[in-house]
């Protein structure tokens, strides 16, 4: 009989997990983060494995995939998920028997032992195991589309540090310009002075005009090396490993993407991941409130026992107490649960009037920029035509060379401008994509919604 004991409990213990340690060692984690690279064969195989006909370019599409592969953040909620899914499983099991040795010792000569084996086997009622899994799956879904939501967030962060980079060259090489012309204007006018034919007043002014453009020309370079550093840092890399790669920005200067009309956008708005998210949380509180309910009924549980009692083989049969509802019926509980569920409720809701109302603001916004475009391209086409006119000028000599600076000068402000406007368009392209949750690029954001990128 002993030995039979000994064996079950053997058997039951062998198949325990064990625990393994795994520490963290911040030396050997920076030394792994300083190695990251563009260059990675697994970062290349990950990014074929997604987009096979992508370019080698490195643009918004393929930095945003390195941005899923290396990305911590991402890391992290694919951590929750897989937490969830754990969770998943931990409701979904049946709460074990409990097994117990009875012992007892009688004050008489002849076989004062008896000992037996109890076993108490508890039985879950009104489907309470069923709506714990429904709560626990609906939370990892939750889960899982805030996987879709987190690698949104995280292009729309690339996408932004593209355009400011993007910006900020096409700002620096439109300074560079205006500090060439505007030394020229310098080094006419000095001419002029000595020869009594400018002002100190005018030369002043000049000079004043050239130190500003080389303020603004070291500006422009500390901030592309800040966007610089923006992009590694949202793709996850170090700075040094975006240093050798050559980024096309060629994305920003097409305007013309396909909006889409007042049906697809509300069908768009409707799968956004934050509210198909909230909507599975919300079923998660509809499941949680029916538990709740089922928890009205009390669980069961029966013995089973056996006692060897002084020579005699004694079998039982026992059902356990069961909770009497005198004085509550878990009304409590339910009414919080009731609660919870109107709040996921009025949260679905609400998220999805935000997005509606960010859709038709960013579909304005983005109607005004791409005007506004317009009209300084018509400006700067004025402005170019002006400027062809005061060479043909200058080729006959009806104006001086100072002249044909200046209006030279005056066409490269225009571009500064014109930039200034693309950008503004870009940016409002950024705002209509964020209200969608969808590139209007033509290329479907496949990293969303993939089992590869919720398991890398």
């Amino acid at each position: 009989m002993h030995k039979q004991c000994f064996i079950t409990v053997v058997v039951l213990l062998s198949g325990c997990a064990s625990y393994q340690p795994q520490p963290l060692a911040p030396l050997k984690m920076m030394a792994a983060y300083e190695e990251r690279s563009l260059t990675n064969p697994a970062l290349q195989r990950f990014i074929t494995a997604h987009r096979a006909n992508t370019t080698p370019l490195w643009n918004l599409s393929t930095l945003t995939l390195a941005a899923y592969y290396y990305s911590p953040e991402l890391d992290a909620v694919r951590a929750k998920f897989a937490s969830g899914e754990a969770a998943t499983e931990t409701a979904n099991q049946r709460p074990n028997p409990s097994l117990s040795l009875p012992l007892q010792y009688a004050d008489q000569p002849i076989k004062p032992w008896t000992y037996g084996l109890a076993l108490d086997i508890p039985i879950e009622t009104a489907g309470k195991r069923g709506y714990r899994v429904a709560q626990a799956q609906q939370l990892s879904d939750a889960a899982r589309l805030n996987i879709g939501q987190t690698a949104w967030q995280i292009r729309s962060r690339l996408r932004s540090a593209l355009l400011d980079l993007y910006a900020a060259s096409q700002h620096h090489a439109i300074i560079e310009r205006q500090v060439d012309i505007q030394q020229n204007l310098v080094t006419m006018l000095e001419k002029q002075l000595s020869l009594g034919s400018a002002s100190t007043f005018e030369l002043n002014q000049e000079q004043i005009i050239l130190e500003r453009d080389r303020s603004d020309l070291a500006n422009s370079e500390k901030l592309m090396l800040d966007t610089k550093a923006l992009i590694a840092q949202t793709i996850g890399i170090p700075l040094k490993a975006l240093e050798p790669i050559k980024l096309d920005l060629s994305d920003f200067e097409r305007l013309t993407p396909q909006i889409p009309d007042s049906t697809a956008r509300r069908q768009t708005v409707l799968n956004r991941t934050d509210i198909l998210g909230a909507l599975a949380e919300y079923e998660a509180s509809q499941a949680a409130l029916q538990l709740e309910v089922a928890r009205q009924y009390p669980n069961l549980s029966l013995g089973l026992g056996y006692s060897f009692d002084q020579g005699v083989n004694k079998y039982s049969v026992t059902p356990a107490g069961i909770t009497l509802p005198l004085f509550n019926r878990n009304e409590g509980p339910i009414a919080e649960a009731e609660a919870r569920r109107k709040e996921a409720a009025i949260h679905v809701e609400a998220l999805q009037d935000q997005a509606i109302n960010q859709t038709d603001s960013a579909l304005q916004h983005y109607r005004l920029a791409t005007e506004n475009l317009a009209l300084i391209d018509t400006q700067g086409a004025t402005r170019t035509a002006a400027f062809e006119a005061d060479q043909r000028s200058f080729e006959i000599g009806a104006i001086d060379r100072l002249a044909l600076s200046r209006s030279r000068r005056a066409v490269n402000i225009d571009a500064m401008t014109h930039v200034d406007a693309v950008v503004q368009v870009q940016q409002t392209i950024s705002q209509l994509e964020n209200a969608i949750q969808q590139p209007l690029d033509g290329i479907p954001l496949h990293a969303q919604s993939t089992e590869a990128v919720i398991r890398k």
